[in-house]
């Protein structure tokens, strides 16, 4: 049986088992556990069915049992254990992957009665006491033969931790606790215990997962809680069936920094999330749609002019202001600092730093930078301030701080001293701030931990040659809000707004639409949330629905120029030409400098045939502005209200400034018009060869416009004669 199989039968039986479907999900574990003669999971599955069967003759006999709920959820988890055990031991016997094939390794060379904790402790109070000694040869030869022990030791640990159960849960709580195992070590082993509940759900290893979220020591702490969001991700419909994870959950809320730091990791994963680009959105799906409106307007004014940037993209600036204002935009701008994003200039570099035979240790890519490394410790026995910048820098994750260092290492000295001065500026600060005495605030170092960790995983599950073996965590870094844990958490109403900003801002517009709605009722300012949600809408081509918004919030909120303009974009986009026209004109009133607002209401006009209107409109923007976009418009303004002198005129002016293929086929109209056959017959050759190159249809475009043609006294059977002598035109100049 191959994995996807194993993983598509295991699915299917917790979906039964979700669904609470006990009876089919009971015959389908003993059909798989036949299979594969797992007799002791059959004999757990005959007492789970024989208990279950057991409650439904209470229920029938109308015995009234309090405790009926409790002990239908414990068979619901017997049953999900069931499924675990019987998908694991499918996945170690059948799967080729790294993972597995890393499982199968461990259980043969396991040492089940192995105490790795007494083992790390006596081997860190060796590694103490011979660094008490006096210097000497022995002396640093022990020092490396301890190093490696240890971390070879390290790598076991880990190992059995990550691949298997024989680790007692006591065990790994004595390693939590201990006062002799490195606070960086500890903070390795807490990763080690999420990638096994990423593999394979254990509620005593949730438990461990969930206490480690308490610990005394920052590091370990946020590795734990960025654990807590995989896991919970992992297995968000699973997670209410079982009653310890709630009650230990509620005692993580008594800690005044939970919900901090679950929320600033939560806006870590978002940043990590490639984001779907605005601009290919409007390519792919909104112009089509605009070339419905109007799309022989469209062509003839060019779209910059028709849709600008403004109408688009710009936020309203009072939300700019309320961000300062609260103080947000400074932590945001400090987190930005810190966080590198998926796809960042940072990721690319260090990519290519990956080749180490450090890295081919799958392990190795989530432990937590330590100078003293064997292979790296040489770097900073010289105790050289740039070397120590490599350490402290916080723009570093894990991961790249090796890369740097093994790159180093491998460099001669002068070209390693020219390399490491990238990082003397940004140690400068730091230096500063140890001078005046001043410490890393605990919640920024809090921020820094769990960034660099998520960093960490980031390159973990996107760069290792073993990656698809592992759960896809970042692929749903924006639907954490969508999980049950994220209802459970309570944030306050300023936490979620600042999670719904943070993707407002980082253009998931749907994702900060679906938190908004959430938001609205309970706000005590929803204008604002009106005009966010209208633009998130308006973002995803939505027009009617974000009209709707932004005219409630118009009901609310005094005259604004920003969201004036917003509701006579949407109804343009509807086809509403006079509505839109309205707030225009509106629009104008609160801004009669804006040369945009002048060329939207010239557009309008136009469209609605008041042509005398825009050319006035026109010429006012011309007086400021006087370039071809605004030439363009007058020059078909002025065609199709007969001022063919005046169109003309415009016309030349487009010729000789790097004209469109619209432009020559607009020319070819204006000269024909004017009875100049022969000059319109060589400009629209013009157009059609530029047609041709950009892979368009010149006759189709000539076509639209013969309604105009015939407006402006050109016979239709002319028309015709024309698109012919202009055919035998192109093929004698094909011949020649």
């Amino acid at each position: 049986m191959q994995a996807n199989e194993i993983m598509q039968r295991s699915n299917t039986i917790y979906r039964l088992i979700k669904s609470k479907q006990l009876k089919i999900a009971i015959d389908a574990i003993r059909r798989w556990a036949i299979d594969g003669q797992m007799t002791e999971v059959h004999e757990s599955l005959n007492e789970l069915e024989f208990n279950y069967r057991l409650l439904i003759q209470y229920v029938e006999d109308g015995v009234n049992d309090p405790h009926r709920d409790r002990i239908y959820q414990a068979m619901i988890r017997q049953a999900f254990h069931l499924v675990d055990t019987l998908k694991e031991e499918w996945m170690v016997m059948y799967a080729s992957g790294y993972e597995y094939t890393q499982v199968r390794d461990e259980r043969q060379h396991q040492d089940a009665t192995r105490d790795y904790v007494s083992e790390l402790e006596d081997l860190s109070s060796g590694h103490v006491l011979i660094s008490l000694l006096e210097g000497g040869e022995d002396t640093e030869r022990g020092k490396i033969e301890n190093a490696l022990k240890y971390e070879q030791l390290r790598i076991n640990a880990f190992r059995q931790i990550w691949l298997s159960l024989e680790m007692p849960a006591e065990r790994f709580s004595t390693l939590m606790s201990s006062d002799f195992i490195r606070v960086n070590d500890k903070a390795f082993f807490v990763t080690a215990l999420t990638l096994f509940l990423l593999r394979q759900f254990n509620e005593e290893r949730l438990g461990l997962l969930l206490d480690a979220c308490l610990h005394g020591e920052e590091l370990v702490r946020q590795r734990a809680l960025v654990g807590l969001w995989a896991v919970a991700d992992r297995y968000d419909e699973r997670l209410p069936f079982y009653q310890n994870f709630d009650e230990q959950f509620q005692l993580l809320k008594d800690d005044t920094n939970f919900l901090s730091s679950m929320k600033t990791i939560m806006i870590q994963f978002i940043r990590t999330a490639e984001t779907e680009k605005i601009s290919k959105k409007i390519q792919d799906e909104i112009l089509p749609e605009m070339m419905k409106i109007a799309p022989n307007l469209r062509d003839k004014l060019d779209m910059e002019s028709w849709a600008s940037p403004e109408e688009w993209e710009d936020k309203n600036p009072d939300w700019q202001e309320m961000i300062e204002q609260s103080g947000v935009a400074d932590k945001l701008m400090e987190m930005s600092e810190l966080q590198m994003q998926g796809a960042d200039v940072y990721m690319n570099t260090f990519a290519q730093l990956k080749q180490y035979p450090f890295f081919g240790e799958a392990m190795n890519w989530l432990l937590p930078f330590d100078k003293t490394y064997s292979a790296i410790a040489d770097l900073f026995n010289k105790q050289h301030d740039l070397f120590n910048a490599l350490v402290n820098t916080g723009f570093l994750c894990n991961s790249d701080k090796y890369s740097l260092a093994f790159s180093l290492k491998s460099l001669p000295d002068s070209q390693r001293n020219a390399m490491m001065q990238a990082f003397k500026i940004e140690n400068e600060q730091y230096k500063e701030a140890m001078r005046d005495g001043q410490v890393i605030p605990t919640d920024r170092m809090a921020e820094q931990i769990s960034n660099q960790y998520i960093q960490d995983l980031y390159r973990f599950l996107k760069l290792n040659p073993y990656r698809n073996d592992f759960f896809p965590l970042f692929d749903h870094a924006l639907s954490l809000h969508r999980l049950l844990i994220f209802e459970r958490l309570q944030f306050s109403l300023d936490q979620q707004t600042t999670i719904a900003d943070f993707y407002f801002g980082h253009e998931h517009y749907s994702e900060a639409l679906e938190l908004f709605q959430a938001l609205v009722e309970k706000s005590d300012t929803p204008a604002a949330l009106y005009q966010k949600m209208g633009f998130c809408l308006q973002q995803k081509g939505e027009f009617q629905s974000a009209l709707e918004l932004y005219l409630r919030a118009e009901a609310l909120i005094p005259t604004q120029k920003w969201l004036t303009r917003k509701i006579a974009f949407c109804y343009k986009m509807i086809g509403n030409a006079e509505e839109s026209l309205s707030y225009y004109r509106l629009a104008e009133s609160l801004e009669s400098n804006n040369l945009s607002i002048q060329l939207q209401i010239g557009h309008l006009l136009m469209q609605l045939q008041r042509y005398e209107e825009a050319l006035n409109a026109y010429f006012k923007v011309e007086l400021s502005k006087s370039e071809p976009n605004v030439w363009r418009a007058i020059a078909w303004c002025s065609f199709l209200s007969g001022k063919k002198e005046q169109a003309e005129r415009y016309s030349q002016k487009i010729i000789e400034n790097h004209a469109t293929k619209h432009d020559w086929l607009n020319a070819g109209h204006i000269a024909w018009a004017m009875g100049k056959r022969t000059e319109a017959l060589n400009r629209y050759s013009k157009s059609v060869h530029i047609f041709r190159e950009e892979h368009d249809d010149f006759f189709v475009a000539f076509e639209r416009d013969a309604a105009y043609l015939t407006k402006a006294g050109i016979d239709p059977m002319e028309m015709a004669f024309m698109i012919d002598k202009l055919r035998y035109k192109l093929q004698n100049d094909a011949v020649m």
